[in-house]
């Protein structure tokens, strides 16, 4: 086991990873939730990016796995619905259809790609510069004037 995982810190960090919120870990520790916090940061940091590469490459590949089965239920066809054990049908006699397991999978298919997404830095925020000239500030301040002017309706003189 490597060092990062031994001692108090390894130990907090092995329970979060299996699920133990950062509150419980730190009333269990006497630390606070902040600490908790920064403990998992360290140790994530500590990861060689041998390591990290390794296992974005098996989650990627299982979230593929998943992916496609759940694309192959979204395109299967809807099943009949039934209500306490009888198939339910319209007035007309034909069959009323449930596509819950089609919208399960939909929704299910969108969280594997926020996970893909995130996984690759693809959700990263982007820096973006933004620069307003002199002319422009002069165009909005104009504009602004003249929204208020006709805001204020016409004047009596």
């Amino acid at each position: 086991m490597a060092r990062r995982l031994e001692g108090r810190n390894g130990s907090i960090y092995r329970a979060y990873i299996l699920g133990t919120t950062q509150e419980e870990l730190a009333e269990l520790h006497g630390i606070s939730q902040e600490r908790v916090s920064q403990i998992v940061r360290e140790v994530v940091a500590s990861i060689p990016e041998e390591d990290l590469a390794e296992r974005r490459k098996r989650s990627l590949d299982v979230l593929d796995v998943v992916g496609r089965e759940m694309a192959a239920i979204m395109d299967a066809p809807a099943a009949q619905a039934y209500s306490n054990g009888r198939p339910m049908v319209n007035d007309d006699g034909s069959p009323i259809l449930d596509y819950g397991s089609r919208m399960a999978a939909a929704d299910r298919l969108v969280k594997i790609t926020e996970r893909q997404a995130k996984l690759l830095g693809l959700d990263a925020a982007t820096k973006v510069d933004v620069a307003v000239s002199e002319q422009a500030k002069e165009a909005a301040a104009q504009a602004a004037a003249d929204a208020i002017a006709r805001l204020a309706g016409p004047t009596s003189e």
